[in-house]
């Protein structure tokens, strides 16, 4: 099992830096700078630029953009750049679009937009003489098809319970096949919301804003989110869905997080003592996952990290 983490970077980039030497210094594979302008959050790009300048090592990658409001010669032109300032570091993930795009007022792309999306920036790469991996984040029966059809990778949303972990793996390698590829060449990354404390209730609490997100997956995707398994989640899903504020996307106070069930949480999160988070984690390697992309929830994601280095990742590197 490897780790990689989504960052948010904070408004003072030092800070945001200094997270990433941190997840370097603790051999973390790769480091996701969320995009998102609408929500006024620093400039991915100016970020992985800093980032690149004071790291050696890991991974640099928008976590991730979008064809709506990133052209794909502006994206490529971008990475191309990274690529060459972090000595072929760079990473690229590409999604439909949703803070970035509906917190400004836009629909996402389509599926077939995505893919002349990556087709154009695939262009460019070779026009420049670069390989840059491209992960499709994926999150519905669809995207997760196209993931596997397309994608040199896939950066799976699902959350963390093992049945969506091996629907998701299942429809990626349906894709692949269906395209005349290898399923075993798509690298495949689990975004994880990441909550840790002592005290369970605290952790759940502080997992609320990220679990409310996978709750409307859940609404948008009730037929790959509410299995037979999962189909008690379905009343608590869709009363989150509901009043789900994209203004206040994963944000710790948004009034919406109140409506998130303890079921909720631990379907689609870590949240939990360091045990518990072992356990989950273990629970979805056992299930297929060999890479999880940790995004720590809550107000004190520095202190989620740390405790997650002390406490959690030692048990995977034995």
């Amino acid at each position: 099992m490897t780790f990689d983490m989504l960052v948010i970077p904070e408004p003072d980039l030092r800070a945001t830096v200094d997270m990433v030497r941190f997840l370097e210094a603790h051999s973390f594979n790769c480091a996701w700078i969320a995009d998102s302008p609408p929500l006024d959050w620093p400039d991915v790009y100016m970020t992985l630029a800093l980032c690149s300048a004071e790291t050696s090592r890991i991974k640099l990658a928008p976590g991730v953009t979008n064809p709506i409001t990133r052209h794909a010669s502006v994206t490529a032109n971008a990475l191309v750049t990274l690529h060459r300032l972090s000595a072929g570091r760079a990473e690229l993930g590409v999604g439909l679009g949703y803070s970035a795009v509906r917190a400004a007022g836009l629909k996402p792309a389509r599926l077939q937009e995505l893919t002349i999306y990556l087709e154009s920036l695939r262009s460019i790469f070779r026009q420049r003489n670069v390989s840059i991996p491209i992960y499709v984040a994926a999150s519905g029966l669809r995207t997760l098809l196209t993931a596997g059809q397309v994608g040199d990778g896939a950066m799976v949303t699902v959350g963390t319970h093992p049945v969506l972990v091996r629907r998701a793996l299942q429809y990626i390698e349906r894709g692949a096949t269906e395209a005349g590829r290898d399923p075993g060449s798509i690298e495949v990354v689990f975004l994880a919301a990441l909550a840790l404390s002592d005290d369970p209730k605290e952790a759940r609490h502080e997992a609320r804003s990220v679990a409310a997100r996978r709750a409307l997956d859940a609404e948008y995707h009730s037929d790959f989110f509410l299995p037979p398994e999962l189909e008690s989640l379905r009343a608590d899903a869709l009363r989150v869905a509901q009043h789900y504020d994209v203004q206040r996307h994963v944000d710790p106070e948004a009034p919406h997080n109140s409506l998130v069930t303890d079921a909720l949480v631990d379907a689609f999160t870590l949240a939990g003592s360091p045990d518990q988070c072992v356990s989950k984690i273990q629970a979805m390697q056992k299930a297929g996952a060999r890479r999880v992309a940790l995004f720590p929830a809550g107000r004190d994601r520095r202190g989620a990290t740390e405790l997650f280095v002390r406490a959690v990742l030692p048990r995977f590197q034995q």
